[in-house]
């Protein structure tokens, strides 16, 4: 009995196309141009237009500044309203200088400088 080439199976009433027939569409970046928001607009898969978010800096390497205990009003913003130190991916800050950020508000707080606990 001759062996039979499947070329389309249905999987719960939908119809699936073998991989051997689908094209592989690769993603593209393509600029915006000036009416349109400054953003790269990304093109994945089957076409969809994609918009890019712009690329977050760090707060210490953009301004070419290190995290001390005495600079008070840079350390608060690491810190969320109950007096707790902001995570690396809300704060947008690089490891390195998340590591200092972290160390120096600790140091700070034994200082008396920043709070352990917010004010009630």
């Amino acid at each position: 009995m001759p062996a039979r080439k499947i070329t389309r199976k249905i999987i719960s009433g939908r119809i699936v196309k073998p991989a051997s027939d689908l094209v592989e569409v690769k993603p593209q970046t393509v600029k915006a141009s000036d009416s349109q928001k400054p953003d790269e607009v990304v093109v994945g898969e089957g076409g969809v237009l994609k918009e890019g978010r712009p690329k977050r800096y760090c707060f210490f390497c953009k301004n070419k500044l290190t995290p001390t205990y005495t600079d008070i009003a840079n350390l608060r913003r690491f810190l969320t309203d109950r007096a707790k130190i902001l995570p690396k991916q809300r704060s947008g800050v690089c490891s390195k200088h998340q590591r200092g950020v972290a160390k120096n508000i600790k140091y700070a707080r034994h200082l008396s400088l920043l709070p352990f606990v917010p004010k009630v």
